[in-house]
């Protein structure tokens, strides 16, 4: 992959190329944006650009640096926190412990992935790492919500935020994988600007439990269907097996499925729904709603969700919200 192939991004990697142009590499980065926006790429991207000695400004792609840094064996690059739901003191001291000079003249990236995710203890042993790194070292967090992250860390880091990928882009995507237009437009609709997971959203069985899901969580919403068997449908359903995100996959879907309703109820929007293939059930069957109440539903939706930051236990806000829900639509 060499910057040509980051797509919607093109800001950022007009940077990025200025910085390697002008020989003003900024020792930190963050990268902050949806996940499967590109994020991840790009940094492993720019870690190809600093170290390959056959493109300049950019990478071969092919070259036995490329390809080590590709499948993350290269020296100079260190990645922590992919797949880690925390990022330990541990983690960082790994990064620091084995930090020295980049060999073949290069740059020592370290790629700190979640780091939103780090602990109070990791990010204050990030912190003295930042304020004096080695020279010829780039370190690039990348996170979902810069503002958990400290103020110290952010203000020695140049943010760069990533846009959500365009629907077209998605949609076309999707459409290589041989799906019909009509499926590739729904599936690009839930996406919602990421690509992440696209190969599971893109799947049969996903769809046809996707709409069971989304017709038994309206049914809810009309009191036709209860607690008990929209969690079935919804743990038939969900992707995720980690308690906290499968709570917060359930809110952010609950939430557009709210928002859907608003739009076409209240503001007669078709256009920006994300759930299109129920617009003609959600027209006919919620024609005539309190607009008041369904206000109330998205609010409550996205303080339940922000309460998943806390330590509680994800089914009690889970089912503490659906009760609520229940309380506001009787």
């Amino acid at each position: 992959m060499a910057f040509s192939d980051i797509k919607g991004q093109d800001s950022i990697v007009k940077y990025l190329r200025n910085s390697l142009i002008k020989e003003r590499i900024p020792p930190t980065l963050l990268f902050v944006g949806k996940s499967g926006t590109g994020r991840f790429l790009t940094a492993k991207t720019f870690a190809k650009a600093l170290n390959c000695p056959n493109v300049k400004y950019d990478c071969c792609d092919k070259c036995k640096s490329c390809i080590a840094i590709q499948h993350n064996v290269h020296p100079n690059v260190n990645i922590i926190g992919r797949n880690s739901d925390v990022i330990k003191i541990e983690d960082i001291r790994s990064v620091i412990n084995s930090s020295y000079l980049p060999v073949n003249e290069g740059y020592r990236v370290n790629i700190i992935d979640n780091a939103d995710k780090a602990t109070i203890e990791a990010f204050n042993s990030m912190l003295k790492y930042l304020e004096e790194p080695p020279k010829h070292t780039v370190n690039i967090l990348i996170a979902e919500i810069a503002e958990l992250l400290p103020e110290t860390i952010r203000s020695r880091a140049v943010e760069l935020k990533f846009k959500p990928l365009n629907l077209s882009f998605i949609k076309e995507a999707v459409k290589r994988k041989g799906l019909s237009d009509e499926d590739a437009e729904v599936i690009a609709r839930i996406a919602n600007g990421s690509m992440e997971n696209i190969d599971s959203l893109c799947s049969e069985d996903f769809l046809k439990k996707r709409k069971s899901f989304i017709t038994s969580l309206l049914g809810f919403l009309l009191n036709e269907v209860t607690i008990s068997a929209l969690l079935n449908h919804w743990n038939d359903f969900a992707i995720s097996n980690n308690p906290k995100e499968k709570t917060r996959s359930f809110f952010d879907t609950f939430s557009t499925v709210i928002k859907d309703i608003l739009l076409v109820s209240i503001l007669h929007d078709t256009e920006h729904i994300t759930n299109i293939d129920f617009l003609g059930y959600i027209a006919n069957r919620f024609a005539f709603i309190e607009e008041s109440n369904f206000q109330r539903i998205y609010k409550l939706l996205k303080e339940k969700e922000s309460a998943l930051l806390t330590n509680a236990n994800p089914y009690y806000i889970l089912l503490d919200a659906l009760f609520q829900v229940k309380e506001v639509i009787r």
